[in-house]
């Protein structure tokens, strides 16, 4: 993606703020998306309503409405070439359908089709275009915390659907003439070919709008996450910063061209163009200075109570808490006249539980908020599947560690007979004592992980002794002796069988 041909500011926003720019995209391009949406829809649809009206089922409505990630992909593909300057025609959509289309559709339309975050994972297959466990990691990351509220966005849109169908078919029923005598039981039960015909016409009608919305709005939450994650706004500032020095640079170089020519040039002619070069060189610092890279612009609503005790009219609440208090005071109402005479006792009781109640619960939120309180977890470390670029998963270990060790040494390859034991030592040694590591994390820096948290039981003290001759061999190109191999190897046999077995 050409980031700097993006129509839309790119910026970091919360998932709210994304949502609306989303619904901007709609209603930028809501002529040429909707005639997208008519293009691959109007027929299909046309036909299964026909096939529900002859049938009087519903099932063809649901197949249609089952398929929606496929309706959705040439809108999702309109959007993203639109924001960045391209405009595709219907003709282009209809011949690249198979490149934008299928990717990840078989998933999408079975086990996926149900997900929440449909409108949000679907730009993950469709326009990175990433399959298994690359997918997978990707999805992983792109929804990780803070959440992008892709689930309320479905949520949101699914009721919109119902209300505005539900509206439309009841000012179509309330048109109706009054001699059809027709009942709010007829719109659900007993209905006639006529009736599921205007019924699914009005639910196609407000997929003709709620749709393209909802792809739109997916799409904006996708474009903000990566915002976060891959910092496009410092990428396009610090490109908008290069091209004004550039800029200054060429107004240096006409300042030099002109001051050498200035002997040349009659004096008030030099003294005007010196002047004019100045207040243009001073009015761009003062546009670079303004824009929102240095002096960003926040709004801030605070509300204030006012107060209103001056007043001559007051509200009903003020009213009701008046009347409360003056309950709990005894005092100024006649209780005799009250229809309902509660004891002073069982109010302050009440009063009293709740506020003690609400306390408790303030201290709670506020411990959890500071990270006061412990929260305890059995969950164990995961065990890393790569450490120091080495695969430490089972299955990529040999089924017998010293013929494999063995058949390295006889080839003369140290190197490779070594990773080998490293492999399998480090799965035995992260089975037996799990902790976290980070991604990327390096032989040295798993061992002293290992050290802090479990101190220097024998497999980590062997574990030691191993890096030291991997570190020589793999990195300082000093390898040990074929003798010295062996040993660890043999030393590594002798351990725990429940250490030593990655069989």
């Amino acid at each position: 993606m050409e980031l700097e041909k993006a129509s839309a500011r790119l910026a970091p926003r919360t998932p709210w703020q994304a949502t609306d720019l989303g619904t901007q995209f709609y209603r930028h391009w809501a002529g040429p998306i909707t005639a997208v949406w008519l293009l691959f829809t109007a027929v299909p649809y046309a036909l299964l309503l026909t096939l529900a009206a002859v049938g009087n089922s519903l099932w063809p409505l649901f197949v249609f409405w089952w398929l929606k990630p496929l309706w959705e992909r040439p809108l999702l593909a309109f959007y993203s070439h639109a924001l960045f300057g391209e405009t595709l025609t219907l003709k282009a959509l209809l011949k690249r359908w198979p490149s934008y289309a299928l990717p990840g559709l078989a998933g999408q339309l079975t086990w996926r089709r149900l997900s929440p975050l449909r409108s949000f994972n679907a730009c993950v297959w469709q326009l990175e275009q990433v399959k298994g466990d690359t997918a997978s990691q990707r999805l992983k990351v792109l929804n990780s915390y803070p959440s992008n509220r892709g689930g309320m966005l479905t949520l949101l849109i699914l009721h919109l659907e119902q209300f505005m169908t539900f509206g439309l078919m009841a000012l179509l029923y309330m048109l109706v003439p009054w001699q059809f005598n027709l009942e709010f039981s007829d719109w659900f039960y007993e209905q006639s070919a006529l009736q599921l015909a205007i019924s699914g016409l009005c639910f196609y009608l407000v997929l003709c709008v709620t749709e393209p919305l909802y792809v739109a709005c997916g799409f904006a939450l996708y474009l903000n996450k990566r915002t976060w994650l891959e910092g496009w706004d410092l990428q396009l500032g610090l490109s908008r910063l290069g091209e004004r020095r550039r800029a200054a640079k060429n107004i240096i170089a006409t300042l030099l061209v002109l001051m050498l020519a200035a002997p040349f040039m009659e004096p008030a002619q030099a003294q005007t163009a010196a002047s004019s070069t100045t207040t243009s060189e001073q009015q761009q610092v003062i546009e670079l200075l303004a824009s929102p890279d240095f002096m960003p612009l926040e709004e801030h609503t605070e509300r204030q109570w006012i107060n209103r005790d001056n007043s001559d009219s007051e509200s009903w609440m003020e009213k009701l808490w008046e009347f409360l208090f003056d309950i709990l005071d005894g005092d100024k109402v006649d209780t005799s006249s009250a229809p309902v005479n509660i004891p002073d006792a069982l109010l302050w009781a009440i009063f009293w539980t709740l506020f003690v109640a609400l306390a408790l619960w303030l201290i709670v939120k506020v411990a959890n908020q500071f990270g006061l309180r412990k929260h305890h977890s059995d969950k164990r470390p995961v065990i890393p599947t790569h450490v120091a670029g080495l695969d430490i998963r089972n299955r990529s270990l040999p089924k017998n560690l010293n013929r494999a060790v063995e058949e390295a040494l006889k080839a003369g390859d140290t190197r490779a007979a070594l990773a080998v034991l490293m492999r399998a030592t480090l799965a035995g040694v992260l089975a037996r004592y799990p902790v976290p590591l980070a991604a990327g994390s390096t032989e040295q820096q798993c061992l002293r992980t290992l050290q802090q948290q479990h101190g220097n039981p024998l497999p980590i003290d062997y574990l030691q002794r191993l890096t030291q001759a991997w570190i020589s061999t793999a990195w300082a190109h000093r390898p040990v002796s074929d003798e010295q191999v062996r040993t660890l190897a043999q030393h590594w046999q002798q351990m725990d069988p429940l250490e030593a077995d990655h069989g």
